[in-house]
């Protein structure tokens, strides 16, 4: 077998730098393309690989994207820098060639730059009663003067000095006396509140003292309906003490010494029946204790 080497050299394999070299450029010029087309899209996309790219720096690498190398990521952290800084700007100047007039803006009015002739004195009267275009328009001439105002068919017409100073002091009177209505119709709204409030409490007041007065005077029937009722029932039982018959009460007697074995020697004695204080009383005679003894 023979080892010569072959003519022929062998093909050599592409490197894998130039190939993500080549990722990387398709990935800025979709992101041009986009600039140009859609800059809100690459602002987005700018910033993602931003954010991925800081992310390479601290990590050193990106696998996912098979880039190692502090210097290549530092590479596309440059470039997506440049992008997002080239789409926010390309998004304000279409952002602001595109937005329509904003409805709160003040309308501009051209002025011509060529002054106005002035009336000559003896004309100047004349454009009283003239229509004007503006309320803040002043035509002075010397010392005299005409101001836009709103006539009394409500449309702009050139006054005098004196007829402005009418309306302006009819319209700061017409102010004031709208606001002094106003303060006075809430003074009243307040004072109605207040009497409203008061009366209520009065009200209520009333209503405590009314329910006092008749609990107390509930209190007092009452009181003065069991003082009856005692009464009566303490005549009822004098009137029934005085109906009842009295006990008897014989009479006291001296002391003796006669004493009854039983009522059967006070009878032989004759002596029965024997009431309390009787010579020969004891109580065993007199078994119902009513003070008479030997009664059969």
């Amino acid at each position: 077998m023979s080892y010569f080497p072959s003519p022929v050299p062998p093909e050599r394999p592409k490197s894998k730098s130039s190939k993500k070299l080549w990722v990387v450029v398709t990935v800025l010029a979709v992101l041009v393309i986009l600039m140009l087309a859609v800059p809100e899209l690459a602002l987005l996309l700018g910033l993602l690989l931003l954010i991925v790219s800081l992310i390479g720096l601290v990590l050193g690498k990106l696998p996912f994207l098979r880039i190692f190398g502090r210097k290549r990521i530092a590479a596309l952290t440059a470039g997506s820098v440049l992008i997002t800084i080239v789409a926010g700007g390309f998004m304000d100047t279409t952002g602001a060639a595109n937005a329509p007039p904003s409805a709160d803006a003040a309308p501009t009015t051209k002025v011509s730059e060529t002054p106005t002739p002035s009336p000559s004195p003896s004309t100047l009267a004349d454009f009283i009663g003239e229509t004007c275009e503006g309320d803040e328009l002043v035509m002075e001439q010397a010392s005299e003067k005409l101001y836009c105002d709103e006539g009394a068919t409500n449309a702009l017409v050139w006054t005098s000095q004196g007829d402005h100073d009418k309306s302006v002091l009819a319209a700061k009177q017409e102010a004031e006396k709208k606001a002094a209505e106003a303060k006075a119709a809430a003074e009243k709204k307040a004072a109605e509140k207040k009497a409203a409030e008061t009366k209520a409490v009065e009200e209520k007041a009333a209503a405590e003292k009314k329910a006092a007065e008749k609990a107390a005077a509930d209190k007092r029937r009452a009181e003065e309906a069991a003082a009856k009722k005692e009464a009566q029932k303490q005549a009822a039982k004098e009137k029934a003490e005085r109906a009842a018959p009295e006990a008897y009460t014989p009479p006291a007697k001296a002391p003796s010494s006669t004493s009854y074995a039983n009522c059967t020697a006070v009878k032989n004695a004759g002596a029965a029946p024997i009431y309390q204080g009787d010579p020969g009383y004891s109580r065993k005679l007199d078994r119902d204790g009513d003070g008479v003894g030997c009664e059969k």
